[in-house]
């Protein structure tokens, strides 16, 4: 099993670098389409905590790699919010609102827990 593990400044412009460790790691572990994508989840969880989530605190990332899977875990401290258990697709027009189906779509398993001191997501992908 491997592990990668990260702390992230809740500021937009410090996701992109972590993003790229992220995917060299990730390289070590799958192929080249299962890191894009798990990437691509990363990224687009850490971007809605920054924006829409008003994350003051650092955000701890934390990943296993193993045969079977790859599971990635974020937690925040932010108010956190309800994840939908299915998302849908919004409008053409609509310019944003996108990111949570996204997750859904590249992920085989996603677990949202709201705590009192701290949020958690998990993400799963299967190999």
């Amino acid at each position: 099993m491997q592990l990668w593990s990260c702390e992230l400044r809740p500021e937009l412009e410090a996701i992109r670098p972590a993003a790229l460790r992220f995917r060299e790691w990730l390289e070590q572990c799958v192929d080249r389409r299962v890191a894009e994508d798990c990437e691509l989840a990363l990224v687009e969880v850490c971007n809605n905590l920054v924006i829409h989530g008003h994350a003051r605190e650092p955000i701890c990332i934390q990943a296993e790699g193993s045969g079977s899977e790859i599971v990635i875990i974020i937690r925040d401290s932010s108010e956190g919010f309800d994840w939908p258990e299915k998302a849908a697709l919004p409008d053409a027009e609509t310019d944003h609102g996108r990111g949570i189906f996204l997750i859904h779509a590249l992920m085989s398993e996603v677990q949202y827990e709201r705590g009192k001191e701290f949020n958690e997501l998990r993400l799963t992908r299967k190999l």
